[in-house]
């Protein structure tokens, strides 16, 4: 490392502003243990702080290369060893290592095998990175004063990490931009001056108070501007996906194991990774948040899930109150409720999502296209919906047998309200059906398999608290929710198996897949459920309404058990989501209520028919979508922002704000003019010349050390080609030493502090 030459300002800016690049450096080595399997990451920071100040102080060559090697030597020590650093077997074994294992990897570069590099040799070329950068940190800082294309890296980094790795880089974007602020302010404020110098005004080593009022007045604006702003939705489509299916191909996974997010049709093989994505799949208006059901599987592979389709003719569904697919008996206690779906534009599915127990459609609010449309649209009607009675799946077709793939359309459906009692003394045997398709496991499933399910249910003896113990767990033994660097499992290999014993980490389909068979394992009926989870509410529609947005990073799958005379019950597993079901527990006085009488009030009501309230539905609809229409008190678009009015508006202001930044001091020293003009006499002359010092010294022409204020009026009249100055200062003098009257010669005095407050303003 050279030593760099020239003379040194060790001025506690620079030290400021060197600080402020250390944690900019700080902020590369954040999502280091997020995007790979690195560890031990403080310890490459603390070596980076150690790396700075070895630079910062200036040791000469022969002991700052020395230094930085025993610390990498240490650090080496730290993470590959549990060995103390200053023992025999610690450092001087490290040390060996180090030497032996140089030769070995720089063998394997020669060779040009550089994906055989030792880990401890790339650590090591890690650290040699980050003693590297600090210095180049200094040579910016301290010598070119540019350090722009740094902080511009630094942006780019943490942004493509955001976007394509698991990083949340939300919090790291701000801290860059308000560090990146200050630097790039205290550096112009460190060329500034030096220009004052080149022309002997005297500037100071400090912080110009000035300077960083203004910066940090400016950052608050900013940031709070930034906050406090409307925040639109993106005005163009996302285009990783697109990136990420042109990089992995068009069926979203590529020769890896990381597949894209979303809703599928195949899953015969589990496991892998994933890339987010968060793009819209559909909105839905609806009272409340709930899961999207898709379909269900029955038939566990050891690597996936499959089912064998039973569809019949689902004619019923269109007629009041008939149901053809059952999820639970008429036990169980439940409230009807409605929702409409609004597919994204160029997503559609020829399957219906639904919450609860689907019990109708409204046949007028479908919306839909055809794959292969060689007819009218008429000629496709009336449309055709088939129900697959194992898995629950309800797909329509047009009139002429060709797929539909619905846009939009309206159902209602019952919302279960579970009796924890019912659940719990439910003791009844399963049907012989529901046994011989949700019992199943494959022939090689591994025993210690059912011998975990057998210990985990051990201290219950209902069917209820079984099915609790074993959702609960994953999360009371230390299972890790993962989507990156999951594992698929070998050909011989079980999924479930793999999940429970070996990686104990993964994502949604790997606990539900666990969760189910654990319960088969021990002859409790499962089914594999997978559509999508609540989505994000995005707007209050009144009338108990609200519009949710379902994104395929939505997607997900979870558990239905199945209980004797209540019906199918759903169960999630998944660490850091919540069941969506709701379920009470029945008090002695709710029994003792007159249900009789219970019923006679219901009866006396008057049930509104559903073709009733579809004219409600479609206006509230039809309300929210004018709501956020251009100049209707909604949200404002971008349209009715960026007006010709807006649009100068600003600009003026911008002007305005910028021409007040430019002549501050202008304006500040014209107040203080028409303030000793207002006051009276009596001490006025002594206050207007503190306030003169002051004002020169914000000007740029401070006060030296131990400079006599003849000599500092000397001066400032030099710079200005004034006399008033020494004039001032001799009145000043007499005043201050001699006892003489302050207010006596105020005329004369005033139209000299006003003389060079208006030179000082003209230059």
């Amino acid at each position: 490392m050279k030593r760099l030459n020239g003379q040194q300002s060790f001025s506690i800016t620079h030290l400021f502003i060197y600080v402020l690049a250390f944690l900019l450096l700080w902020e590369w080595l954040r999502p280091i243990p997020t995007v790979s399997d690195t560890g031990h990451i403080d310890v490459f920071v603390w070596f980076a702080f150690f790396s700075a100040v070895l630079i910062y102080l200036r040791f000469p060559f022969k002991v700052t290369l020395p230094a930085l090697f025993v610390g990498t030597i240490f650090c080496l020590n730290f993470i590959f060893t549990q060995e103390s650093f200053f023992s025999r077997e610690g450092g001087l074994e490290t040390l060996r290592i180090f030497v032996s294992d140089v030769i070995y990897n720089f063998q394997l570069i020669f060779s040009w095998e550089l994906a055989s590099l030792t880990n401890s040799f790339r650590t090591f070329l890690l650290f040699m990175l980050l003693a590297l950068i600090c210095y180049l940190l200094y040579f910016w800082i301290f010598h070119t004063k540019k350090i722009f294309f740094f902080l511009l890296s630094t942006v780019i980094y943490i942004t493509v990490l955001d976007t394509f790795t698991p990083v949340d880089a939300s919090m790291a974007i701000i801290r860059i931009i308000v560090i990146g602020f200050f630097i790039l302010t205290l550096l112009h404020m460190l060329k500034v001056q030096e220009e004052e110098k080149a022309i002997k005004r005297k500037s100071g080593t400090f912080i110009s108070t000035s300077w960083m009022y203004t910066l940090i007045f400016m950052v608050l604006i900013a940031t709070a501007v930034g906050y406090a702003a409307p925040k639109y939705e993106p005005q163009w489509s996302d285009p990783v996906p697109t990136l990420q299916r042109y990089v992995l191909g068009e069926s979203g996974s590529g020769t890896g194991s990381i597949n894209r997010v979303g809703y599928g049709e195949d899953d015969e093989r589990l496991g892998g990774g994933f890339i987010q994505d968060h793009n819209t799949v559909f909105y839905a208006i609806a009272p409340d948040s709930s899961y999207w059901r898709g379909e269900s599987k029955h038939e566990y592979t050891g690597h996936g899930w499959t089912s064998e389709p039973l569809e019949y003719e689902s004619t019923s569904l269109f007629e009041e109150g008939n149901v053809d697919y059952y999820m639970f008996f008429d036990s169980v206690e439940v409230e009807e409720r409605e929702v409409r779906i609004m597919m994204e534009e160029d997503v559609s599915f020829n399957h219906l999502f639904y919450p609860g127990q689907l019990i109708n459609v409204n046949v007028g609010s479908i919306a839909f296209d055809v794959e292969v449309d060689n007819a009218n649209m008429e000629d496709h009607l009336p449309l055709t919906f088939m129900t697959d009675a194992n898995s629950g799946k309800i797909t329509s077709y047009s009139r002429l047998e060709e797929r539909v793939m619905l846009k939009e359309y309206q159902l209602y459906y019952e919302y279960p309200m579970f009796s924890l009692n019912d659940l719990r003394n439910s003791t009844g045997e399963d049907p012989e059906r529901i046994q011989e398709l949700y019992l199943q496991l494959p022939d090689d499933l591994p025993a210690r398999v059912g011998e975990l399910a057998e210990e985990i249910i051990a201290d219950y003896d209902n069917r209820y608290d079984q099915a609790v113990a074993v959702e609960q767990f994953f999360s009371e033994n230390d299972f890790e929710y993962e989507t990156a660097n999951v594992p698929i499992p070998d050909d011989g290999q079980d999924y479930v198996d793999q999940f429970l014993f070996e990686t104990q980490y993964g994502y949604c389909d790997n606990y539900s897949t666990a969760m189910a068979v654990l319960l088969r394992s021990v002859g409790i009926p499962t089914r594999w459920v997978k559509g999508f989870t609540a989505g994000e509410e995005i707007e209050e529609l009144g009338g108990g309404m609200n519009r949710y947005e379902i994104s395929n990073s939505n997607a997900h799958s979870w558990v239905e058990v199945y209980f004797p005379e209540v019906g199918w019950v759903p169960f999630e597993p998944t660490q850091g989501f919540s069941n969506n079901v709701e379920f009470y527990e029945e008090e002695e006085e709710d029994l003792e209520i007159d249900v009789g009488s219970i019923e006679e009030e219901e009866s006396d009501e008057e049930t509104p028919d559903r073709d009733d309230l579809l004219p409600e539905f479609d206006d509230m609809l039809e309300e929210s979508e004018e709501a956020m229409a251009p100049g209707t008190g909604g949200t404002p678009t971008s349209e009715e922002w960026f007006t010709p009015k807006n649009v100068i508006i600003s600009i003026v202001i911008l002007i305005m704000v910028m021409l007040f930044y430019q002549n501050q001091n202008k304006f500040q020293n014209r107040y203080f003019i028409m303030k000793y003009n207002l006051l009276g006499k009596d001490e006025k002359f002594m206050t207007a010349y503190d306030r003169l010092l002051w004002i020169l010294e914000n000007e740029g022409l401070p006060r030296g050390e131990g400079e006599t204020l003849r000599e500092y009026a000397s001066r400032v009249d030099l710079v200005l080609s004034l006399r008033a100055m020494q004039q001032l200062t001799e009145a000043y003098e007499k005043v201050y030493y001699g006892g003489k009257e302050a207010s006596g010669d105020w005329k004369k005095q005033k139209s000299q502090w006003e003389e060079i407050i208006k030179t000082l303003n003209k230059h």
